[in-house]
């Protein structure tokens, strides 16, 4: 069974037949559950015998080495290991101009030197010059999926939000840092790739484009992003917060859901702290089991239904299905009328 199981680790899971089952399971799988349905997929397509119950022993340094999310997926755009820096010249040294400004205007932010408004205007600058320089200016369903598929792509949708009138100051930093993370990680990967930049500059900065720093990033940006969506449902509680900002902030986190797997761990997460408190406070328990009614329940994915969806009551479910319809005419999500469960129960 060890042999089997070596196989199977071994195996090439970059195979079309595999990639496609994947992309065709909606909801998209967390990173725990694809393990499973790898599992799944290889008993019936390639080794009928292999028991997909079993599991290696493992020792305790093993078992300790690196967290399990360390082993996730990165963002699979045409330019995400970041080698198209190192050809397309003086483009690059605007971005990498850009992203210093940017980010010295973010540290300077939290100084109180700056105002966040105008810091989130300059990192839209960057972001929208890093896209025009990896991808041009087009029309069409190619391009939009390219473009939002990239870790930058979405950002400007978000700061979009953040820039509505009616934000507190201090809510206003805080939206500052994902904007940060995203800027620290394309930044990274220009002094990794833009030969013109000099030796010392490169050796500092390029670690920040390893495949081990960019997933401990993005994980540290969804739990900022996620913490900073429910500050602002409690913000507008208390008045400090404009309900239209909240509202449009979480029709981005609805298609920030559907895309990360980082998203979808940190909801996860919040649900694992919060259930066995909350499920055996009589009266709350039966509020956190209802699907509306509590504030925060709007917010957070029930891990023992797999995650299937976000909870989001704030602008309906029609809002989600539409949602849906445009990532799927852009190939971002992939889904059928009567879709795969992502629950491992298959």
């Amino acid at each position: 069974m060890a042999e089997a199981y070596a196989e199977f680790l071994s195996f090439d899971w970059g195979d079309e037949r595999w990639r496609a089952y994947l992309n065709g399971l909606y909801p998209p799988p967390n990173q725990e559950q694809i393990a499973k349905f790898k599992k799944k997929w290889y008993k019936k397509n390639i080794d009928v015998s292999f028991d997909e119950s079993y599991e290696p022993a493992q020792s305790w340094e093993s078992c300790t080495a690196q967290p399990p999310q360390e082993y996730g997926p990165l963002p699979k755009g045409i330019y995400h290991d970041g080698s198209r820096w190192s050809a397309i010249g003086q483009k690059a040294t605007i971005c990498f101009a850009a992203y210093c400004v940017a980010l010295v205007m973010a540290v300077g932010s939290w100084a109180g030197v700056f105002p966040p408004y105008q810091v989130t205007v300059i990192m839209v600058v960057a972001f929208i010059l890093e896209i025009v320089a990896k991808f041009g200016v087009k029309f069409s369903k190619k391009y939009m999926h390219n473009v939002l598929v990239d870790d930058v792509g979405t950002m400007p949708i978000m700061a979009a939000t953040l820039m509505m009138p009616g934000l507190h100051t201090k809510v206003r930093l805080l939206a500052v840092l994902p904007m940060f993370l995203t800027a620290l990680l394309s930044f990274g990967q220009i002094c990794k790739f833009h030969k013109q930049l000099p030796d010392f500059v490169r050796d500092f900065w390029s670690p920040l484009a390893t495949a081990k720093a960019r997933k401990q990033v993005m994980r540290a940006r969804a739990d900022v992003e996620v913490a900073l969506g429910l500050i602002m449902v409690v913000g507008a509680l208390f008045m400090l917060c404009a309900p239209i900002t909240v509202i449009l902030f979480w029709n981005f986190m609805m298609m920030r859901y559907m895309m990360s797997s980082w998203t979808q761990d940190s909801f996860q997460r919040i649900d694992h702290c919060l259930s066995p408190v909350l499920m055996r406070v009589p009266g709350v328990k039966q509020g956190y089991q209802a699907d509306r009614g509590m504030p925060f329940r709007m917010f957070v994915i029930s891990a023992r239904t797999g995650g299937q969806g976000l909870a989001l009551q704030l602008c309906r479910p029609r809002v989600e299905e539409r949602w849906q319809a445009v990532l799927y005419s852009l190939n971002l999500v992939s889904f059928t009328s009567e879709p795969q469960s992502s629950c491992g129960c298959i």
